[in-house]
């Protein structure tokens, strides 16, 4: 994360690793599936898990001692800030750039486009977290992005999966979607 830049509760965070989009929400409450007991930890996130680079769910790792999280498959989940970054670059999604801005910068960095405020985006995570609601992960209609936009601005989008960047990637991603929509959903 660039020097300077603290986390909120209800910010977009994203890491370098594939798919990478997820919201820290301050502090999370988890419990321990092996005892029973709970834990509160700070810098905690809830994330849209996915599928690994070969198409498999992310199932390799050791079970986390802060915040007692394992890979079991696709879903929404809670974890601890390094659980999902691990180790690579960490950054707060902008949003409200100008389209100028949006046209040069990275997809999946920034949006023109304004955002719910914090309780809202929170409730928003843990009602998906609790519910296991946002349906089956697929990387281009319904990834980690697709889950963060969703709690963030109430609608479900996603700039890392354009086709291109920027306006004109937007535009190809929206009329893919329309199209095949009715194939894919």
């Amino acid at each position: 994360m660039a020097t300077g830049q603290l986390l909120n509760p209800g910010d977009l965070i994203y890491t370098e690793c594939l798919g990478g989009s997820y919201y820290h929400h301050g502090r999370g409450l988890v419990t321990n599936p092996n005892t029973g007991k709970t834990r509160t930890i700070t810098n905690a996130v809830i994330h849209f898990l996915g599928l690994d680079t070969e198409g498999k769910a992310k199932k390799t790792k050791p079970q986390c001692q802060t915040c007692f999280f394992k890979p079991k498959g696709q879903g929404v989940v809670l974890t601890c800030l390094d659980c999902f970054h691990e180790g690579n670059g960490l950054y707060r999604y902008e949003y409200g750039v100008s389209l100028l801005s949006f046209t040069f910068k990275t997809s999946g960095s920034c949006t023109p486009r304004s955002c719910s405020d914090p309780n809202t985006v929170i409730k928003r995570a843990y009602d998906y977290l609790r519910n296991q609601d946002f349906g089956d992960y697929n990387f281009v209609f319904n990834n980690c992005e697709h889950f963060a936009t969703k709690c963030k601005m109430g609608k479900a989008r996603c700039n890392q999966a354009l086709l291109g960047t920027g306006l004109p990637g937007a535009l190809v991603y929206n009329v893919t979607r329309r199209l095949t929509k009715d194939i894919l959903w």
